[in-house]
């Protein structure tokens, strides 16, 4: 089945419940524009749908892929003075600035700000947090439009529409309550919509599933966008991080790209310094560092982002655990009663294990050992 927010994005601007006269006529007078707003509003989705309109070319990059104020001035500088190659007007898409990276971008934000001043062609950069200081001499250059959390009652009949193109059978009252969970990410309420699909029926999962849910939500946020708040997707559930590490861990190759996972799980092998830490020195600060790293920092280090729709599941670990000590606590018994019978430790025992096997299986030893049934069994299957 195909991702339902690929297959029914807008197809023009007006489709769009933002302020999107105002952002339109800017790019036609050629001004920069400054778009914020939290993800999934309609930010970039926006602009590209009023390139299209205006027959306009797009060059979209993403500020969190520039390390250097270089490489912006190389790269951004470059784009937004060279001509279109179809010998259009163009647009150039600065997505995320307020994720300049680290440290190793000072001066990065200056360079934007020169480029913008230089630029032959509008530029319109998004941004989720006004009030980031990196962005503060940006502002003094652009015009700035706000992009609102959609409501709910907005969100509804987008959900509805596309539950009867899908011949999928609904209620109201679920489409509602999905709309409102998504608490104004229109993106988020379509991957919940589609998740929630069981048997061609829209259904909110039962109390037990509410787990499930609220993971798909989470990981739908991570993996399918460059979501610079993601970890305040944890506030907001009962799901604590170790819980959520079993869900990462176990999908997480399935999404990336290789060379997404290995810088991913450098940033997991991170957090988990920050896990020692924490259960080592009771320093419970470190836990906010922890929570970043594993969420917003894994969705914004991918290069990538898998469009395709993704069936989550939990790790089978603890489960494989589980058997596992299941199965040593059987030996461990066993090993204990022989130990009782030969004068031999329980730990000597369990290092020779292999040699008692022939022993153990003979019934007149069973009666010795006076072994218990589900002891019988498990000796039957080695």
């Amino acid at each position: 089945m195909k991702n339902f927010v690929e297959k029914y994005k807008p197809k023009s601007s007006s489709e769009i419940p933002q302020a999107i006269a105002s952002l339109k006529e800017a790019i036609k007078n050629k001004e920069h524009c400054l778009i914020f707003g939290p993800s999934g509003t309609g930010k970039t989705t926006s602009v590209h749908l009023i390139a299209e309109e205006l027959d306009y070319e797009v060059v979209e990059v993403n500020a969190s892929d520039f390390r250097t104020k270089e490489q912006i001035e190389t790269i951004i500088g470059s784009a937004s003075k060279q001509q279109s190659l179809f010998q259009k007007e163009k647009i150039l898409i600065i997505d995320e600035v307020d994720c300049l990276s680290g440290t190793e971008d000072r001066g990065g934000a200056q360079a934007i700000v020169s480029i913008l001043n230089e630029s032959k062609y509008s530029i319109v950069l998004t941004v989720n947090d006004i009030n980031n200081e990196k962005i503060k001499e940006i502002k003094k250059e652009v015009n700035i439009i706000e992009f609102k959390p959609i409501k709910s009652r907005e969100i509804t009949p987008i959900l509805k529409n596309i539950c009867e193109k899908e011949k999928i059978k609904y209620t109201q009252s679920v489409l509602e309550k999905i709309a409102i969970n998504a608490q104004g990410d229109i993106k988020a309420a379509i991957n919940d919509l589609q998740s929630n699909i069981v048997d061609n029926e829209v259904e909110l999962p039962l109390e037990e599933r509410e787990v499930q849910r609220d993971i798909h939500h989470i990981l739908n946020s991570i993996f399918k966008q460059k979501n610079n708040q993601a970890q305040r997707l944890m506030e907001n559930t009962s799901i604590d991080l170790d819980e959520y590490m079993l869900w990462l861990d176990e999908n997480l190759p399935k999404e990336y790209s290789q060379e997404d996972v290995f810088d991913a799980y450098e940033l997991i092998s991170k957090a988990d310094i920050f896990k020692g830490r924490i259960q080592h020195w009771q320093y419970w600060r470190f836990l906010v560092y922890r929570s970043f790293l594993i969420t917003t920092g894994i969705s914004i280090k991918k290069l990538t982002i898998n469009k395709n729709i993704s069936e989550y599941k939990r790790s089978m670990r603890p489960l494989r655990i589980w058997q596992l000590n299941m199965k040593n606590s059987k030996m461990k018994t066993i090993a204990k009663k022989i130990g009782k019978q030969t004068h031999i430790s329980t730990k000597e025992v369990i290092k020779t294990f292999n040699s008692y096997k022939r022993i153990i299986k003979d019934k007149r030893t069973h009666e010795e050992l006076k072994l218990e049934p589900e002891e019988i069994e498990w000796i039957k299957n080695l």
